[in-house]
């Protein structure tokens, strides 16, 4: 079989894809996370030439380069960024496949597992637009390298494997310290012993990948004044150790947007957020982040639930095949490589956070090993029946996903261009709970092309809002009300210091539940 031939279902699979995604773009379109809608006015940034302001430590820039690239050529910020997420899942899947052909992954079980792969990116794609499929995409490429059998005695893949390290760290910044550790520990079983060997794959890969990220983490130097690979890590840590971020001084009932012209402070929260307190600030804290570890191995648990009911057994018997002789028979040589990738990736969430997309790293590596056991462990599990429900347990999760993103966000839209019509333009604030209305109010900013202002409160008197709005030069405050009690929002009224009413316009919209009342606030 030719090697063309042997990417039959990778290419099969490929064309199926990108035709699923023609067909539903336009009723995910609209589907834009907070994540999302920072990226893409990032991406717009970089297009513009506002590079200062583009250069962020909290997003990742790979994405964002590429889709600037094709808003410089003439297209709409989002149909680019589906476009370029597109091509890192047509990457994710071709290195998908590698893997299957290299651990002798039989023909049919290739076809159902690519096929399902197909389906399952086309949801990926939507549900985070940026960033996640470029850096499994990367960070795969490079373990591939590894099981090049030459590659242990031709430096110049060391080489390019650390240019791909600095390319799954663009994407995005969690590759840095995993794709060192993955790096070390993974040359270790190649180089076989051979310490001299061992060291010198882990500094020529690992320096090369330092090396070309360094004129990113100057850049981040220069706008932060901080040496760091990234501001999310810190951050994020915070966050999810004492539960709520700490905002900075002289940020009270407001928050305020990263930049005057951003969709709200999501573009870049280091600007709004104060103290980034630590586990080992105190023994309070220190056991809080004992709580939270255990919390987060629940999370680990329940994300690979969700990529497939077998995931948590696929991953017990990874663990256990290190050291069980009956396994050992099975995932030997290289496979041992595979195995160790796979269980290293989620260590350095395990202190923050898990959600399914942070291990799609794990995914085909995943399929891989459950693949192994399924052909090699016993007859039973060699039934193609079985096989088949393996494989279909993957499009559980994706497929009620898609279910509930069908036309999400095209009520906001739809609010956004009826604002543009009524020349309602600057910026706004606006109380949601949080969740899906937040998620509302950010959609609505980004497509209008205004600032929103989050109200951090939910009580709260009103005449300390309007010295808020005072404060920022707010020009609207906008209430959006999705319940059936419409009408007495259309009736409410919003006084100034002076008790005076202050001018509002509302309005309701086809297919958009509830109504929307804008009050428009003079300086």
């Amino acid at each position: 079989m030719s090697r063309l031939q042997k990417y039959y279902p990778f290419f099969a699979s490929a064309l199926l894809m990108w035709i699923v995604l023609w067909l539903i773009y336009p009723h995910y379109q609209y589907y834009i996370d907070p994540d999302g809608t920072a990226y893409l006015t990032i991406s717009k940034r970089y297009a513009g030439g506002d590079i200062q302001r583009a250069i962020n430590g909290y997003w990742s820039p790979w994405a964002c380069w590429l889709t600037a690239g094709l808003i410089k050529l003439g297209l709409q910020a989002i149909p680019a960024s589906v476009i370029i997420n597109a091509l890192g899942a047509t990457g994710f899947l071709y290195i998908s496949q590698s893997f299957f052909l290299r651990f002798g992954i039989v023909r049919k079980m290739q076809w159902m597992l690519n096929i399902t792969l197909a389906f399952f990116l086309c949801y990926a794609i939507f549900w985070q637009s940026f960033d996640d499929l470029w850096e499994c995409f990367f960070l795969l490429g490079a373990l591939r390298l590894m099981l090049i059998e030459e590659f242990k005695n031709r430096p110049a893949l060391w080489v390019i494997m650390g240019v791909i390290g600095a390319l799954a760290y663009f994407a995005k910044a969690y590759s840095f310290p995993f794709f060192i550790l993955n790096t070390i520990c993974c040359a270790w079983f190649i180089a076989k012993g051979n310490k001299i060997q061992w060291l010198k794959i882990s500094f020529v890969a690992v320096g090369v990948m330092v090396l070309c990220g360094l004129p990113w983490i100057v850049a981040l130097h220069h706008k932060y004044g901080i040496w760091t690979t990234s501001t999310s890590g810190t951050l994020n840590m915070s966050w999810y150790l004492v539960g709520h971020p700490h905002w900075k001084p002289g940020i009270d009932l407001l928050i305020p947007p990263a930049y005057p012209d951003s969709p709200y402070y999501w573009e870049d929260p280091w600007f709004a957020n104060g103290d980034t307190p630590h586990f080992w600030d105190s023994w309070h804290l220190f056991g809080l982040q004992i709580l939270r570890l255990g919390y987060n191995l629940y999370k680990l648990l329940r994300s690979m639930l969700e990529l497939s009911v077998f995931f948590p057994v696929v991953a017990v018997i990874a663990l256990f095949s290190l050291k069980a002789k009956k396994l050992a028979a099975i995932f030997n040589d290289d496979k041992r490589i595979l195995i160790l990738s796979f269980l290293l990736f989620p260590i350095g969430y395990l202190l923050v956070n898990f959600e399914s997309r942070y291990i799609w790293y794990m995914m085909p590596l995943g399929m891989v090993i459950g693949g192994l056991i399924i052909q090699q462990y016993t007859s039973v599990l060699s039934d193609l029946r079985f096989q088949f429900l393996f494989i279909l347990t993957f499009l559980i999760f994706p497929s009620w996903e898609f279910y509930k993103m069908y036309n999400v966000g095209i009520d906001a839209w739809k609010i956004a261009q009826e604002l543009k019509q009524r020349q309602i333009q600057g910026s706004f604030v606006a109380y949601a709970e949080p969740g899906s209305g937040i998620q509302r109010l950010e959609r609505i900013a980004y497509f209008s092309g205004n600032s929103l202002y989050i109200i951090t409160k939910k009580e709260f008197p009103e005449p300390q809002l309007l010295n808020q709005i005072r404060l920022y030069h707010i020009n609207n405050k906008l209430v959006y009300d999705e319940s059936s009690y419409s009408a007495d929002l259309k009736r409410s009224q919003m006084l100034d210091e002076q008790q005076n009413s202050i001018p509002a316009i509302y309005f309701e919209l086809k297919d958009v539940n509830g109504g929307i009342k804008v009050y428009h606030i003079t300086p």
